[in-house]
């Protein structure tokens, strides 16, 4: 016999308190290893905070070519935005054919001509930065701020990406696994270790260093622009990183890792167990922003044809105050 659905959720309130700085008061985190409080108690920022002016000096050093490379799919309707977000709608308020048309816009505004449009759209719905406000796990984000900071009105009133509007610019490195395993791509579900990271920067003949921005190409988005039945590629698993690379990342101290992903985890995940589990170590415990749905396919052509793959990458988030994440053109410079 079917069980009864209950009317309604059930709800009791919480057993802590919050403070006027918007903190739980009296929680500790207890996984390790994490950053709450390694730039102070109420810092914003995260691992950004590896990225220095002498870094940044160093990084531009790297320019040696001059070649600009974007490392963004294109905003347009039709792209791999996650079923569950809101579709990129783009829509044009006026246009040149308003102007040439015979149209009343046209006849109100006599000898101008012009077109102006506007966007629709999720901020992670495209190549984007998760900020810190993104995930959070047992009613708390990043360094332990509470996680009701962040409202729909309001927003994020705590670890806004905001707070990042001056960062993520520096060394970039590409870690280039389908390269260095001599595949097209990785394969769904392909749990990418810790080990197999280092044997590819090794190959790459790269050392990660403290503020690096590290970009991992799986081969896995070209896949979706490959198919026909856009669905397949939402109802396949996906290759990302194992478990593991929480520790991998806080033992290299990065500002950031990017991937060419939805997700930046292997999905599926672990039966039974937390839905995006290493979002929840990474950006809440480590304070590590993600960038997803990065197009590494030209930057993998130009590392192997100039021999590198490190170099001056420029990725900063648009100013959304308060927001959870931001769109964004990541430009790397060789």
């Amino acid at each position: 016999m079917k069980p009864k659905e209950k009317p309604s959720l059930a709800w009791r309130p919480p057993d802590y308190e919050v403070d006027d700085e918007g903190k739980v008061i009296g929680y500790e985190n207890d996984h390790q290893p994490n950053n709450w409080g390694k730039w102070g108690e109420f810092d914003e920022r995260g691992t950004a905070n590896f990225i220095t002016s002498d870094s940044i000096i160093a990084a531009s050093k790297l320019i040696i070519s001059g070649r600009v490379i974007s490392c963004a799919i294109p905003l347009e309707s039709g792209g791999p935005v996650h079923p569950s977000r809101t579709p990129i709608l783009h829509l044009f308020q006026y246009t040149g054919t308003d102007m040439v048309s015979g149209s009343e816009l046209g006849r109100r505004f006599p000898g101008y001509q012009g077109s102006d449009d506007y966007l629709v759209m999720p901020v992670q719905g495209s190549t984007q930065w998760d900020g810190l406000a993104h995930i959070g796990s047992d009613d708390t984000i990043y360094n332990g701020f509470w996680l009701g900071n962040v409202e729909a009105r309001f927003g994020a009133k705590r670890c806004g990406i905001d707070h990042l509007k001056e960062s993520l610019v520096g060394r970039g490195i590409l870690l280039d696994l389908p390269r260095f395993l001599g595949v097209e791509r990785l394969t769904p579900g392909h749990a990418i270790t810790a080990e197999e990271l280092n044997a590819c920067a090794r190959f790459h003949k790269v050392e990660l260093e403290r503020g690096d921005l590290v970009l991992i190409r799986t081969g896995h988005l070209p896949w979706y622009y490959e198919l026909k039945n856009k669905q397949e590629f939402w109802k396949s698993a996906s290759p990302g990183l194992a478990a593991d690379c929480a520790q991998w990342a806080a033992d290299s101290e990065m500002a950031a890792i990017a991937m060419d992903n939805v997700g930046i985890e292997v999905e599926p995940f672990a039966k039974g167990g937390q839905i995006y589990p290493l979002h929840v170590r990474l950006i809440r415990d480590l304070g590590l922003t993600l960038g997803e749905m990065w197009w590494l396919e030209d930057l993998s052509e130009a590392c192997l044809q100039e021999g590198r793959y490190k170099f001056f990458l420029s990725a900063p988030p648009l100013r959304i105050v308060n927001g959870s994440g931001s769109m964004i053109n990541p430009i790397a410079v060789l």
